[in-house]
């Protein structure tokens, strides 16, 4: 079935939309801003420009749907530009049901997303999910899907993404879902494997529109982004690296032709964090803070005993997918444990500067700021704040800190937001921010800065809704002499407590909203700073200084997230079976 989808998207002659990324500040690492952009084909039927300044975010779906959003409500966040689909959760049919829409931009259509506003990516595996796999192998990879494990091939992984023609591709990687330390022979084989299915997707699209075969032609269209191997091994991640830019001969050359490096088919790398936050096998013993959402300052997790070796740069006459096991040897017990920065810079120093670095996985506001700063890292995912409104916290933060902004009289530190769940908002009627005004607040001489989210400042429709032709006709004097959009009072925290405690779904659409939108404005002021100055050495100082600053304020260790966990569990539970039972031992231990 994959090869006929295949065959067939060659017939139809697929064309993809070109990205380009332009750096307004050339650094390799350090804080730098950039215009992300997306031409679509200029006879396609919407022909549009999408531009998203970086730094900035992704949010991500589940079966193609952002979590608690509907269609309208994704329409109406203009923060949101790029969403990801991971498609393993479609496998459970096959062939699956999104590769069934047929016409121009099928991923767009089949999901909802708008061509002229949203990019939308592709990924096999969800970047989020770390939960133990079962291993891949040389021709597959495993993919969870809701009937269980899936084995995806390259050609397979292939053929989808010339059937959904996304707007940008994630190549296919492997990436080991196990608790650390892995062996030297398990780091090699995903070395080469990663390059192997990279070489794979990239080799050249035959675009066969007409019958003449002088017509054929074959277009490297695909935007693709790699997926940076080696773990957590400083060694593996610069050999693989080296590895994308080493000169391709013979029939791999053939394979990509006219490609003459892995790299120059590649627009973007990506760092998946998910997997370096999986606990050393010698630590899974100890007790853990729980399952479910947990955020932590400092959440990554390395291996600590036998990791591979920091080896000096690979001589790169090899092949991109025989990488020799000489080139990663293991290290002592005793050894020290890389950093996350080590990890990063290990990936990209061999790397051209002027391609957009993409992480994801990260849980923390500091976390963030902290990539921007050394690495010089331009998208992340919002995983985390979609977590935290899972968990009943509206997000309550803002950068740069204002002079206002400092820690409480005990000069304790600020939470990141508020947990709803917490009893004593039961009867605050204030808006879900201090630190942005409502939009119905907002008056001319305030110098504050607002919250454009429906949560705190909804909007009156200017326009009936309309059922059939009849309410059209009957509202027609309306329509015509329809107002400017007026803000409604802002939905308070008392509101939001009680939607929560009564198991409302609009509670968490309420709150996805929100975050959001501060996760927005978190981006708004790193751009603001980095770009008045117009010395780079002093917008990167200015920027390190409103980064140290931040961390000062708000509370690293993201304690509220941990509360409003429990807080959650605990509402979870106070009905459904077992409800009385639950209460009567409640009372007991009270």
């Amino acid at each position: 079935m994959a090869h006929t989808q295949l065959e067939g998207a060659q017939r139809v002659g697929v064309r993809f939309p070109k990205l380009t990324f332009t750096l307004d500040r050339w650094t390799q690492f350090g804080p730098r801003i950039g215009r992300l952009c997306l031409a679509r084909p200029s006879d396609s039927p919407s022909n549009h420009v999408v531009d998203i300044s970086t730094p900035n975010f992704l949010v991500g779906t589940s079966r193609g749907v952002v979590p608690h959003f509907s269609r309208d409500h994704v329409h109406s966040a203009n923060c949101i530009n790029w969403i990801n689909v991971p498609f393993e959760s479609f496998l459970e049919q096959t062939p699956p049901v999104p590769t069934y829409q047929a016409g121009p931009q099928p991923l767009h259509n089949f999901l909802g997303f708008d061509s002229s506003k949203h990019i939308v990516s592709l990924s096999l595996r969800d970047p989020l999910d770390a939960r133990e796999m079962p291993p891949n192998g040389n021709s597959h990879v495993s993919a969870s899907c809701m009937r269980g494990v899936r084995k995806v091939t390259p050609a397979d992984w292939r053929s989808y993404i010339l059937k959904m023609q996304p707007d940008i591709a994630f190549a296919l990687s492997d990436t080991p879902f196990t608790a650390p330390p892995h062996s030297q022979k398990r780091m090699t084989k995903s070395i080469e494997r990663s390059a192997a299915w990279l070489a794979d997707l990239l080799r050249p699209v035959e675009n066969t529109m007409d019958d003449s075969p002088s017509e054929s032609t074959c277009t490297h269209s695909l935007n693709v982004f790699v997926h940076m191997a080696g773990g957590a091994s400083t060694s593996a991640r610069r050999a693989f690296s080296h590895n994308l830019k080493e000169t391709l001969h013979g029939l791999e050359a053939n394979a990509v032709k006219p490609l003459r490096c892995l790299d120059e088919g590649v627009v973007g790398y990506a760092f998946d964090l998910a997997a370096l936050h999986i606990r050393p096998a010698l630590l899974s013993a100890h007790n853990d803070r729980g399952g479910g959402i947990e955020i932590t300052e400092n959440s990554l997790v390395l291996q600590n005993s036998e990791s591979l070796a920091e080896m000096p740069t690979p001589n790169t006459a090899g092949t991109p997918t025989s990488l020799s096991s000489s080139m990663i040897e293991p290290l002592s017990f005793l050894s020290l444990t890389p950093t996350l920065d080590e990890l990063l810079r290990a990936s990209l120093e061999p790397l051209p500067i002027a391609k957009p670095r993409l992480v994801t996985d990260v849980r923390s506001p500091h976390e963030v700021l902290r990539l921007i700063r050394d690495i010089g890292v331009d998208i992340f995912d919002a995983g985390w704040v979609v977590k935290a409104a899972d968990i009943g916290v509206a997000l309550d933060f803002i950068f740069p800190v204002p002079c206002e902004h400092d820690g409480g009289p005990d000069r304790r530190k600020r939470d990141i937001g508020h947990n709803l769940y917490d009893a004593k908002y039961a009867h605050d009627f204030t808006s879900l921010t201090d630190a942005f005004l409502a939009g119905r607040n907002r008056t001319p001489s305030s110098m504050s800065l607002v919250c454009p989210c429906i949560a705190c400042s909804p909007v009156a429709p200017t326009f009936p809704i309309h059922h059939s032709k009849v309410d059209v006709q009957s509202h027609q004097t309306y329509s015509d002499d329809a107002s400017q959009e007026q803000f409604l009072p802002p939905f308070t925290r008392a509101y939001l407590h009680h939607l929560l405690h009564t198991h409302e779904m609009s509670a968490h659409t309420l709150l996805v909203a929100h975050n959001v939108a501060i996760l927005d404005t978190l981006f708004t002021g790193v751009r603001t700073i980095l770009s008045g100055h117009a010395d780079q050495n002093e917008a990167a100082a200015a920027f390190a200084q409103e980064v140290t600053r931040f961390e000062e304020v708000y509370d690293g260790a993201m304690s509220v997230l941990h509360t409003a966990r429990d807080n959650w569990k605990d509402v979870k539970h106070a009905r459904g079976k077992g409800r009385l039972a639950r209460e009567a031992q409640k009372d007991e231990d009270a």
